[in-house]
């Protein structure tokens, strides 16, 4: 099958920019059952994501697949459009059959990912793509959210930046589905590769990838709920995904096809546990409740918001309510702006 991509291409920007000519190809795509695989980068910025994912892409396309590549921007600041950099470290994949790369601006949204990166995501099935590879901005602390859109996190660190430690403070290493350490040949990586190990290793006992709960998990910390949801409980089901630690170096293509077979391993895991089709759920029910918020924001107005705010922050300051009634008032007040006098919304 060929991509047509000047359909592809039309289809993203009637997705990107909400136009209604996208409504009938986003009803499909939700409606679809076959969902197909999103594997996301983060990392901070200098860490070679870029380089890596072209690699990367085309290592699959190569294998007959499919991919779309959404690289989410930095918002100029001067027109809010996507700086477009990702792109020119991509020229493989951007000059492949089987490839088709798009850069979006992340428009100032906490995180990197750009509001429209979900309905992309989704309605990359229909379009003919069997993978999507999605890079967010390099800055690093504020990309945990990638782990809510992904099905497979691939975290990049490299030596020198410190990123350890901003993973560590971040909370990257609860959502880290595979380590990847790019700049293997610098001096300092293996430093790196052994903190990540360590850090990894007080979750999961036994080595990367799937791992028999008969391992003993002596010696291991209590890992957190949402550790448990990702990678499964040492001890308690029959198997557990320690995240691997891997060494690549992104320029030169090394340990590229390691970490594809990485991504794969965890996938069928992911499949085999049922964890995808769970994961995938609480995705569009969280996609859902964002887009509601927004969309009281947006249909409320910027006065009504400014007056609910003030409203709010006036009885707050003199003692009349808490922090919790005074965001339900505002909350209340915005709804009212928006639904009419009476909008329903309850306390509890």
């Amino acid at each position: 099958m060929t991509l047509d991509i000047a359909y592809i291409a039309r289809s993203f920007t009637a997705v990107e920019n909400r136009d209604p000519k996208a409504d009938e190809l986003l009803r499909r795509a939700y409606a679809e059952t076959h969902v197909i695989p999103v594997i996301g980068l983060t990392g901070p910025a200098g860490a070679g994501k870029s380089t890596l994912l072209d690699h990367l892409a085309v290592h699959w396309a190569e294998s007959g697949e499919h991919v779309a590549v959404i690289a989410v921007d930095p918002s100029s600041p001067y027109t809010g459009g996507a700086v477009l950099g990702d792109r020119v470290r991509m020229d493989r994949a951007s000059g492949h059959p089987r490839v088709f790369v798009r850069s979006l601006s992340s428009r100032g949204h906490l995180g990197g990912l750009s509001r429209v990166v979900h309905d992309m995501v989704t309605v990359c099935g229909v379009l003919g793509f069997s993978r999507v590879i999605v890079e967010t901005v390099g800055s690093g602390q504020s990309d945990i959210e990638v782990a809510d859109l992904a099905d497979c996190v691939v975290v990049v660190s490299v030596p020198g930046l410190g990123d350890h430690v901003q993973a560590a403070k971040a909370g990257i290493l609860e959502i880290g589905d595979v380590y990847v350490v790019n700049k293997a040949d610098l001096p300092d990586a293996e430093t790196v590769v052994g903190n990540l190990l360590t850090n990894v290793g007080l979750s999961y006992p036994g080595d990367g990838g799937v791992n028999p709960s008969s391992i003993s998990p002596r010696g291991a910390l209590k890992s957190s709920s949402a550790q448990h949801e990702r990678h499964g409980q040492p001890g308690v089901e029959p198997t557990y995904w320690r995240p691997p630690v891997l060494r690549v170096v992104a320029r030169q293509g090394d340990g590229v096809p390691e970490l594809a077979a990485a991504c794969d391993a965890f996938l069928v895991w992911q499949h085999e546990t049922v964890r995808d089709t769970n994961r995938r759920a609480g995705r569009v029910r969280r996609h859902l409740l964002r887009l509601a918020i927004a969309e009281l924001s947006r249909t409320a107005g910027d006065r009504a918001q400014a007056a609910a705010l003030d409203d709010g922050a006036r009885a707050l300051s003199s003692g009349r309510c808490t922090p919790d009634e005074a965001a339900m008032e505002c909350l209340r007040a915005l709804c009212a702006a928006t639904l009419g006098a009476d909008a329903g919304i309850r306390r509890d």
